[in-house]
């Protein structure tokens, strides 16, 4: 690509940017953008330096390179056609709010990188404890994580019956980890899951809530305890994938300190209506 037309491109494709805006002014303003050179760079009169290609492109999660696309691919890009949204979503005061959030948390969870065994009471098999394998893990300036479960068949024969995939953002925020997610192929639940971390080194256990929907006819809100326990760095292998299924309360597998979390009254699940 030649200068004349990276020019071309980048001029174009700040101008779709700044449509999502107010004015050119609030654009300015919002990214700490110096007006009077930018209204050059709009008109195609200078090609905006490196430093503020990219001070421009973080604001909008993505990389100073971008800007050089040709402008129906990075129209098709910035329309968040991988992600579902559109250009209107994201320059809302709220979304451009939540940005910082998304950045600050990726750094401070870095720490927290990993694949765990995540156990809590089962809302399909109830009186047994599910254990699932939980990875958080970093992608894209966020943090991220993915949750596999595993359920034996009803029949009573070895092997799983039927599995389930979460993916989700994780956050840290007022010192605790939240945990959002929904189900990857159903798609007709999301999870939501509270954190407390844990300063000690190394790191052992997280304890916490997980509130979500029962696959059941009845589909009953639950809530109930949940436990993490470290396993070691991701990716999630398959030697984890074999520990993930259903066990009893009492099951020797289970770390000590997760049984007696999970136990007793306070570890009961709390559900909501049937219908």
């Amino acid at each position: 690509m030649n200068r004349l037309q990276e020019l071309q491109h980048i001029t174009a494709n700040l101008q779709t940017l700044v449509a999502s805006f107010s004015s050119v002014a609030d654009f300015c303003r919002r990214l700490d953008v110096n007006r009077q050179q930018f209204n050059k760079y709009l008109a195609g009169q200078h090609l905006p330096s490196r430093k503020v290609r990219q001070q421009i492109a973080r604001h909008f999660l993505m990389e100073g390179t971008d800007l050089s696309r040709a402008p129906a691919d990075f129209r098709r890009f910035y329309d968040g056609l991988q992600y579902e949204l559109p250009v209107d979503l994201r320059a809302t005061p709220q979304f451009t709010q939540f940005l910082p959030l998304i950045r600050a948390s990726a750094e401070a969870l870095r720490d927290y990188c990993g694949v765990y065994y995540r156990y809590h009471n089962s809302s399909i098999y109830k009186g047994s404890v599910l254990r699932s394998v939980l990875c958080i893990y970093e992608r894209g300036g966020s943090a991220r994580h993915v949750t596999i479960e595993r359920f034996p068949g009803r029949d009573g024969r070895r092997g799983t019956g039927y599995a389930f995939a979460y993916h989700g953002f994780s956050f840290l925020l007022g010192d605790r980890i939240f945990l959002l997610d929904f189900e990857g192929a159903q798609q007709n639940e999301m999870t939501f899951t509270v954190l407390t971390p844990q300063h000690r080194r190394p790191l052992r256990f997280l304890h916490g809530l997980v509130t979500g929907v029962a696959s059941s006819s009845f589909r009953q809100p639950f809530s109930t305890r949940i436990a993490l326990a470290y396993a070691g760095p991701g990716p999630i292998r398959k030697q984890h994938l074999r520990q993930a299924t259903t066990l009893a309360p009492d099951d020797a597998s289970i770390p000590p300190e997760m049984r007696d979390y999970l136990t007793g009254e306070r570890g009961m699940v709390i559900w909501g209506g049937e219908g």
